[in-house]
């Protein structure tokens, strides 16, 4: 009788035990008769937070049966937070959180996962620990899946989790549950069901797994039993885990109980900490590797003026930022134009640079601006000018031989289709494009049409030059609301009498120049392909104007003030572009 007594008391026993243990600073004992098991009560707060806070915030996570404080602290005073501030090696560079939820194990009112997960969130945000550049959760038994559903629910905040470290969290259940369901009503014990037979715990795995990036997890398991029941056993503390779990010497109530700092407990903490965020660079930094410092100032030196050099941008710290291109000089593009924008921690960006056809200058100036660091000015050095003569002339003569051949191939279907016909227009500045690429192959696709929209416009050719500037829209809207761009546009617009350049973007409105830009395709080294080019544009009544408008800039270079001026009329019958009427003027009035 006496035998039977005891096994049916048994779980009960087991379980008063348990809570005592648990919340208590010793082994398990029994409450005084009759007494409630006592509540957590203890309210979340920092244990250790310096001044300015630390980099790293350690988040400490007690499991259903525990206390905020009492879970991590041993019999004989001697608390894991105490052991993590005495080491050297650590306690400086932490700040220590205790959070602590409801949870009364045999009676109504604790929380379940969720419930935790959400008290989580909010206490986290009240102690400010989002602001933290590293982060870093320490649990126990079911605060392990407390945890867990606060980043399935939260995931804004998973960059900044460098790791987890469990002790003792049911991954597939636990033996206790089992012997608590028959004492208590309680969810939260509910959820920690085995896995064959609890949904919960299944989709939270499923969920966790198919994060396509998730936080490394370290764990550590109990090997003895407490009262005779392995409560977590090996096979159930280490299904999220990440590397070989570690065995500690104790039951599942002393596992988080070190009395000193060797114990395995503070060893696998240590371990953990070193490789998630002691020996990593946590704060976000701008690194400007292929710009020389002169002073305040970082210089950039760039050899060809369309885009086939890179210089990098590096984060070398492991938190995000942010970065801004501003106050860019004209005839500099810089790319990418389209920010501010964010860096990645521990990455590498590129940025890159084109001159228009009209950069004479030496040096071009632009700021750039990050949210951990103050502006800096950025200098684009143009050591050769003849260099960057000979690049321009290289283009043109390239452009003019593609798209005479695109015009010798297509030529019969070309001068079948009347004027004005898009397709001609489209496949004369696709020709050029396709130049632009094969020579910078790395530009954005934006940035190889603002090139060739700029050439264009330097060969007068404003209505193709129109056409590329939509296609770079297209590719990237930032790009065409970008300063630089938007000035090309306005001279764009204005040049070819046009109010409107983009579809969507505006155009600004410029002064009518008062000078010309350069034009590549008349240098002594692109003229005989460009007079090549011009007379097979002429020979296409959608392309006449700017064969017969090429064939003026020729005839001028050449000296020939005459020949151009014929040339110019014809090309103005045909469409009296402010261009070509300035054109026109000035070889009638050479000294207009």
């Amino acid at each position: 009788m006496t035998r039977r007594l005891v096994r049916a008391c048994f779980p009960w026993v087991l379980l008063v035990s348990l809570v005592a243990g648990c919340r208590g600073n010793g082994g398990p004992a029994r409450p005084p008769e009759g007494a409630p098991p006592p509540a957590n009560t203890t309210d979340p707060h920092w244990v250790a937070q310096h001044t300015p806070p630390a980099k790293i915030a350690v988040v400490f996570v007690h499991g259903i049966f525990g206390d905020t404080v009492g879970t991590w602290t041993h019999a004989g005073g001697t608390s894991m937070f105490d052991l993590i501030r005495q080491n050297p090696a650590i306690g400086p560079k932490v700040d220590l959180l205790a959070f602590g939820y409801t949870s009364n194990m045999l009676t109504a009112g604790s929380l379940d996962v969720q419930e935790a997960a959400n008290l989580l969130h909010a206490r986290l945000q009240f102690h400010g620990v989002f602001d933290y550049p590293a982060i870093v959760f320490v649990t126990h038994s079911m605060g392990g899946l407390v945890v867990l559903r606060e980043l399935l629910t939260q995931r804004a905040i998973l960059p900044k989790v460098k790791g987890l470290v469990f002790y003792g969290t049911p991954q597939e259940g636990a033996q206790i549950s089992q012997i608590a369901k028959m004492v208590a009503n309680n969810p939260a014990l509910e959820q920690m069901l085995p896995a064959d037979r609890n949904g919960y715990l299944r989709l939270l795995n499923d969920e966790w797994r198919s994060l396509p990036s998730r936080p490394p997890v370290r764990c550590a398991y109990e090997k003895r039993p407490t009262y005779g029941v392995l409560i977590v056993p090996w096979e159930s503390a280490t299904r999220f885990c990440d590397g070989a779990p570690v065995a500690i010497d104790a039951d599942h109530l002393q596992l988080v109980k070190p009395d000193r700092a060797g114990h395995d407990a503070m060893v696998v903490l240590a371990n953990a900490l070193d490789e998630f965020v002691l020996n990593e660079r946590l704060t976000a930094t701008l690194e400007l590797p292929d710009f020389s410092p002169e002073g305040d100032t970082r210089v950039f030196t760039l050899r060809d003026p369309f885009g086939r050099e890179s210089a990098r941008l590096v984060n070398g710290g492991g938190t995000p930022l942010r970065y801004t291109v501003a106050q860019v000089d004209p005839d500099l593009f810089v790319w990418p134009d389209d920010t501010p924008k964010e860096l990645p921690a521990n990455s590498t960006g590129t940025m890159r640079f084109a001159l228009g056809l009209g950069a004479s200058a030496t040096e071009y100036r632009f700021t750039l601006t990050s949210d951990v660091t103050p502006p800096v000015p950025v200098v684009v050095k143009v050591p050769d000018l003849a260099a960057l003569a000979g690049a321009r002339e290289s283009l043109a003569r390239e452009v003019s031989t593609a798209v005479t051949g695109l015009l010798e191939r297509e030529g019969t279907r070309f001068r079948a289709a009347p004027a004005g016909t898009p397709d001609v227009l489209d496949a004369v500045t696709r020709a050029a494009r396709d130049v632009v690429v094969r020579r910078s192959p790395d530009l954005p696709e934006s940035a190889a049409w603002v090139v060739t929209a700029d050439l264009m416009d330097a060969g007068n050719w404003q209505g193709l030059a129109i056409r590329a500037l939509r296609q770079a829209e297209a590719a990237s809207p930032a790009t065409a609301r970008s300063p630089n761009v938007q000035r090309l546009a306005g001279l764009v617009g204005a040049q070819a009498g046009e109010a409107r350049v983009f579809v969507e973007a505006p155009t600004p409105r410029v002064p009518p120049a008062t000078g010309e830009r350069l034009q590549p395709f008349t240098t002594a080294g692109a003229a005989d392909a460009a007079a090549v080019l011009a007379a097979a544009m002429r020979d296409i009544p959608t392309l006449k104007a700017q064969g017969l408008s090429l064939d003026g800039d020729l005839q001028r270079a050449k000296g020939n003030p005459r020949g151009a001026q014929q040339f110019y009329s014809e090309a103005a019958a045909i469409r009296a572009t402010p261009s070509v009427t300035r054109r026109l003027e000035r070889v009638q009035r050479p000294g207009r």
